[in-house]
């Protein structure tokens, strides 16, 4: 009977558990405003202005003097670092008493001891190059595609995007920064405007519903390697201060000229234009049929002098007449 009656309840108790965790919220939600702290936060390096009053001893209201890092994140092993905070009112997390040891640090105060605990990260951000959706896990990189696929840049930041948030509002930026193979840097590429991104999710694209869309490997006139970042444009202490993402590079060329090789070819058009010997091999054979004309034509003007030949026998019969006439005058003498 028991069984049965808690197989019953079980939906119930599942339902209770499911409001019970929307009444708690999520934890380490920042209020009211950006700058204004609340215990288990994330707060970035380069972060300026910050309000920590909430993490005080809510009884005391003493102030935090230091936030302090610990072994193993436990407070009762050894103090690993220490980050003095002048004005827990306008507090400043600087990337030189950080020193890159990021992780869970506690608030302390002298006579509270230890008051809350937050976490402080770098602004990190992440980019790739991948093929326009429903094909975002494709990469570009080592891909042979065709100058009209669509693309998309892939953006990742996994701490802004989860952490940075206050009143449901997400106010980082970043910028995608495009540089030409001629060297030339924009943010824009086919009338698409590249910045501006509202950092709203630890990752997104730029071709997903309300960001700018797809981009047309056509809209890269010029061919060439292209070089693309992404940096911060807001809040203005990431944009001064935090790095970029890393590099990355792409080729945007015809695919039938990677594929079929069409490049090397390219050029063989240009030798059999070049090589004008055929009409020098079309020269020689001509003079020889000029040759053999000339030869055939000079036999033909032997005929005429044959044709004279003839003409000999005029004298022989003036031989003949002469000596009948000599004949006869000896003749008549005798």
């Amino acid at each position: 009977m028991a069984p049965h009656s808690l197989r019953g309840r079980g939906p119930f108790i599942l339902l209770a558990l499911c409001i019970l965790a929307l009444c708690i919220g999520p934890a380490g939600a920042r209020g009211p405003t950006i700058s204004d702290i609340q215990p288990y936060d994330t707060i970035f390096v380069y972060e300026e202005g910050l309000n920590l009053t909430q993490l005080r001893n809510a009884t005391t209201e003493n102030p935090v003097t230091a936030l302090q890092k610990y072994q193993d994140d436990n407070p009762k092993k050894s103090l690993t670092k220490s980050i003095a905070v002048i004005d827990d009112t306008h507090f400043e997390v600087q990337d030189l008493l950080v020193g890159g040891e990021y992780g869970t640090y506690h608030a302390f105060s002298p006579k509270d001891g230890i008051t809350a605990q937050v976490m402080i990260r770098e602004p990190e951000i992440l980019l790739d190059v991948v093929l326009a959706s429903p094909h975002h896990r494709d990469r570009l990189e080592g891909l042979s595609v065709s100058e009209n696929t669509k693309i998309a840049f892939k953006i990742a930041c996994p701490d802004v995007g989860a952490s940075y948030t206050a009143g449901g509002i997400f106010p980082a930026t970043v910028d995608i920064v495009v540089t030409h193979p001629g060297g030339a840097e924009t943010t824009a590429i086919a009338g698409l405007s590249l910045a501006g991104l509202n950092v709203s999710s630890t990752r997104f694209y730029t071709d997903d519903p309300g960001r700018p869309g797809p981009i047309v490997l056509s809209g890269f006139r010029e061919a060439g390697l292209y070089t693309v970042r992404a940096e911060w444009s807001e809040p203005a202490a990431f944009s001064a201060y935090a790095s970029a993402s890393e590099p990355v590079t792409f080729t945007v060329g015809k695919r039938v000229g990677i594929e079929t090789g069409t490049p090397a070819p390219t050029l063989t058009p240009t030798e059999t234009a070049t090589p004008t010997r055929p009409p020098v091999t079309a020269t020689p054979i001509t003079p020889a049929a000029t040759v053999t004309t000339t030869e055939t034509a000079t036999p033909t003007t032997e005929p005429p002098a044959t044709t004279t030949t003839p003409k000999t026998p005029f004298p022989v019969w003036a031989a003949v007449a002469a000596l009948g006439l000599a004949a006869t005058l000896i003749g008549r003498r005798r």
